[in-house]
């Protein structure tokens, strides 16, 4: 296994960026951070910033979006969902990744949504 961690040394966290398995790459949960933190405006510039954070992944790789096979999404307020899911599917093709979803009571820095994402090579 390969482990990817230069955001996490850079920020000082205690978790990998991403762990290279197999064909596989498996991506820490992501929030909608940038240079300066968390970006403002909620659930869409949070969402966009997630994408963008995990297109800079992926290049790491040099992979894409079509090799997302799987997102888990956890979202503080599932009356946000729609919006969330409008900026989303603005970033996959059909055939769509399989997904799961959950509304959770609260994450890291007031975020109102973290994603995890499975690669596959």
């Amino acid at each position: 296994m390969k482990f990817k961690t230069e955001n996490s040394e850079k920020n000082n966290t205690p978790y990998s960026d991403a762990v290279e398995f197999n064909e596989f790459i498996q991506f820490s949960g992501m929030l909608g951070l940038d240079e300066n933190g968390l970006v403002e405006g909620g659930i869409v510039p949070e969402t966009e910033q997630i994408f963008k954070n995990l297109k800079a992944n992926l290049d790491y790789y040099n992979l894409d979006f079509s090799n997302i096979v799987k997102s888990l999404v956890m979202i503080k307020n599932m009356d946000d969902f729609p919006e969330f899911n409008k900026t989303y599917l603005k970033n996959f093709d059909k055939p769509y990744p399989v997904r799961s979803a959950f509304g959770v009571a609260d994450l890291a820095f007031g975020a109102c949504i973290e994603i995890e994402f499975l690669a596959k090579k």
